[in-house]
């Protein structure tokens, strides 16, 4: 692995020297820090992209009185740029872009789609975003688009929706297949090389999780009791890594996992009563249970603690309630996919009423009508979340980062049904190119 990353360093001073002193357009900026979003390099150039971004600001700020010359294209690149990575960027950037009657100039496909891109990073009240974002949509599918483009924009997720790391080896085989003078080679083979890096890591991370006794897993369904030793023993081994870290200056983490678990168990009881009892909830009264039994609060404990390290404080950990409301959309969010993917199966199967069966009976309206509202109320999520996201500081932006990634994880799980419960289908096979597959 080390020889790996010292060929890591070696490409990164490469792409550093040639490739940033070759990008000297505004939009040739732009592109790179895309491209480098996408190829999962962020962190190699986090100066360099910072520098990028703030040298752009200032070209947009001072070619704004020749409006009419303006790229259209790289107007709406910026924009999706600047918020991606955390910079203010208002939507008044776009309004030129519109007039009375949609547009101006949105002739060419590859400025609708950037459009479309930034218009899922708006917050609540932006009305203007909602506007784009509708326009974008139906002029995408009214324009000369194929029609197998026309089909993935019926399945189109957002960049801002999906798990980045999932993009990252589509993003590489595309590239490497266009094999044209735009590629940069140098970046292609980082890209590369830093995937099966990080492939290879999260590989030993899996084979360091599967730690159960083979002879315990057997005597799971004789003896509940194994399951819940097994559980207890390793919250407390976690907590005493934790705790060692923190040399005493924190309290135990373990009082905060022990309380994860009892709030997820007690959420999960509650459904099951409600299962037992034949009992169809309001969709308010089905969310407020619901966020907590979707597991993310209980994710979330894991992520302050694993990516805080041993710079966890009082302070810090206070903190985390300063992104409460993420971690509570964010939980919304990951509910409402599973309810989209998993409901139809649910009900067969007799389960507890999912949030679409509970809206259907609350307003007695169709499933159709009932999983529009439901996505509705996921997008109202996402504007929230990124208006909070916005509103910490940049030390926690990284912490609420992965936080946000497991919403993400919803989208991917469930965006073909039960990726989860039905583990024969395109999750499984995404995760295992992911995974198991290396980048030759």
């Amino acid at each position: 692995k080390k020889k790996y990353q010292i060929e890591a360093e070696k490409l990164k001073v490469e792409v550093i020297s040639c490739t940033f002193s070759k990008s000297d357009t505004p939009v040739a900026l732009l592109e790179l820090v895309d491209e480098i979003d996408k190829f999962g390099l962020t962190n190699y150039f986090d100066v360099q992209t910072k520098a990028a971004l703030e040298k752009t600001i200032m070209c947009m700020k001072s070619s704004s009185s020749t409006k009419e010359n303006k790229d259209l294209y790289a107007t709406a690149l910026c924009f999706r740029l600047l918020r991606q990575h955390g910079y203010y960027a208002s939507q008044d950037m776009l309004k030129e872009l519109l007039d009375s009657k949609g547009t101006k100039k949105m002739s060419d496909i590859k400025t609708l789609l950037e459009l479309l891109e930034g218009s899922y990073l708006s917050m609540d009240g932006e009305n203007l975003l909602n506007d784009i974002r509708l326009f974008t949509t139906n002029n995408l599918m009214n324009t000369s688009f194929t029609t197998n483009n026309k089909e993935n924009l019926s399945n189109y997720f957002p960049l801002a929706w999906r798990v980045r790391w999932y993009d990252v080896r589509r993003h590489i085989t595309m590239f490497a297949q266009q094999g044209n003078n735009n590629t940069n080679q140098v970046l292609l083979n980082l890209a590369k090389l830093n995937f099966n890096i990080i492939q290879a890591t999260h590989l030993k991370d899996l084979k360091d999780v599967i730690r159960w006794d083979p002879n315990e897993v057997k005597c799971l369904p004789e003896c509940i009791q194994i399951c819940f030793r097994a559980l207890y023993d390793t919250e407390e081994e976690i907590s005493a890594e934790i705790d060692d870290q923190q040399k005493g200056c924190c309290p135990s983490a373990f009082a905060r996992l022990k309380q994860g678990w009892l709030n997820f168990c007690k959420a999960m009881l509650v459904e099951a009563k409600w299962y037992n009892e034949g009992h169809i909830s309001t969709l308010e009264e089905y969310l407020n249970n619901g966020w907590i039994s979707s597991t993310v609060p209980l994710l979330s404990d894991y992520v302050i603690y694993g990516f805080t390290n041993n710079k966890i404080t009082n302070e810090s950990l206070d903190s985390s309630k300063n992104f409460q409301e993420i971690i509570y959309h964010t939980s919304v969010i990951f509910r409402l996919c599973n309810d989209q993917g998993t409901s139809t199966a649910e009900l067969e199967r007799g389960d507890v009423a999912s949030s679409i069966i509970c809206y259907m009976q609350q307003e007695n309206v169709s499933e159709d009508i009932a999983r529009e509202h439901i996505e509705s109320i996921i997008l109202d999520s996402w504007k929230k979340i990124n208006y909070h996201f916005n509103t910490l500081s940049t030390s926690h932006r990284e912490i609420a980062k992965h936080v946000i990634n497991i919403a993400r994880m919803g989208h991917v799980m469930y965006q073909f049904g039960d990726g989860f419960g039905v583990q024969d289908g395109k999750t499984r096979h995404q995760i295992l190119i992911n995974l198991m597959e290396p980048i030759t």
